[in-house]
């Protein structure tokens, strides 16, 4: 699959101007741009910055009339849900957004490795918009990352952006911190149907630049016609009713949803109770395959212990729930 990249440079001046519906047809108000939203939303992302010398990331939310409804920090293997459920770990009350609408995990190497910030859109059909204007259900960057979101702008930022070496936010205005930010570039990796793309002008972004990775959504695991190499198998029980499933690389990558709800790529039981119509969210980043909690109502556990999220083992059991076990085994013949 071929590949396209536009630097924000480039794009400065295409201003997103798309108008967001909800499925069931209000006209949305237009969410602030990547600019106004970074510039209202820095003094509290630099104070969270600051806090300590820990690295992390940033998030901020900021509403049409520039208020910051939310933020908070996230540090190494963790992961926040985005959503008007009171269980997300950045809520927006607004019912222009799903009740569980984004994950995003956040991964954070040694301070000289570049951070990994995976976003995937949670079955809603609204896609999330990223600077380039260009909507979204699933993108990876290595550096500050600007969404849309229903009538929100939101801001990840990793923590070393905002701060001074000493680990103490610096003395810099708004602007100065934003004229500061590395250009973000972006790489197309979907195919011409899933959106419309940008002209290619380099195969990979110059270095300083921030890259930011346009993949294909999450899939059924019935969608498609090409035959795949299965990556894993899946083991579902309930009660006495067990259930296997084999799941690819490639859908792992963009991601597999578990729940009740009919658009998950595996469908739990509507009748169980217990889990919750988007609870978790299975996608492979290189040999590893994660999983995340999706603000469930009643979690993903192994042995008892909450998993919030974590990297599956092979021969893995976690349980869904009250009622739904999740078996988990890597197969042999899988390459990274």
């Amino acid at each position: 699959m071929t590949s396209a990249y536009q630097t924000s440079t480039d794009l400065a001046a295409r201003r997103n101007v798309a108008t967001f519906a909800m499925a069931t047809g209000p006209v949305l108000r237009e969410p602030l741009g990547a600019r106004a939203s970074f510039l209202l939303s820095y003094p509290r992302m630099a104070l969270l910055a600051g806090a300590s010398a820990e690295r992390s990331v940033v998030v901020a939310a900021v509403d049409v009339s520039g208020e910051v409804v939310a933020s908070r920090r996230f540090f190494d293997r963790s992961a926040v849900v985005v959503g008007r459920h009171e269980q997300c770990g950045i809520r927006l009350p607004a019912h222009t957004v799903a009740l569980r609408h984004i994950a995003a995990l956040v991964q954070l190497p040694p301070r000289e490795g570049r951070p990994r910030i995976d976003l995937r859109d949670l079955a809603t059909r609204q896609p999330f918009r990223t600077e380039d204007g260009l909507p979204s259900a699933a993108v990876t960057a290595d550096g500050p990352l600007y969404v849309a979101l229903g009538e929100y702008a939101l801001w990840f930022i990793p923590s070393d952006t905002l701060v001074a070496p000493a680990g103490r936010a610096p003395s810099r205005s708004a602007e100065e911190a934003w004229f500061a930010l590395a250009p973000r570039g972006f790489v197309e990796r979907r195919p011409p149907v899933d959106a419309p793309r940008p002209a290619p002008l380099r195969a990979a972004p110059p270095v300083g630049h921030t890259c930011i990775t346009h993949l294909a959504a999450p899939l059924l695991l019935d969608d498609g016609d090409a035959p795949e190499v299965s990556w894993g198998e899946l083991r579902l029980e309930l009660g006495a009713r067990k259930e296997k499933r084999w799941v690819s690389a490639e859908r792992l990558e963009q991601g597999v949803l578990l729940g009740r709800y009919s658009r998950c790529g595996v469908l739990l039981d509507a009748a169980e109770s217990t889990t919750s119509r988007v609870h978790a969210l299975l996608m492979r980043l290189g040999a590893d395959v994660w999983i995340i909690d999706l603000a469930s109502t009643n979690g993903v556990k192994r042995d008892g212990v909450p998993v919030t999220a974590d990297i599956l083992r092979d021969k893995d059991r976690l349980s869904l729930g009250s009622q739904v076990t999740m078996g988990w085994t890597r197969l042999r013949h899988a390459q990274a």
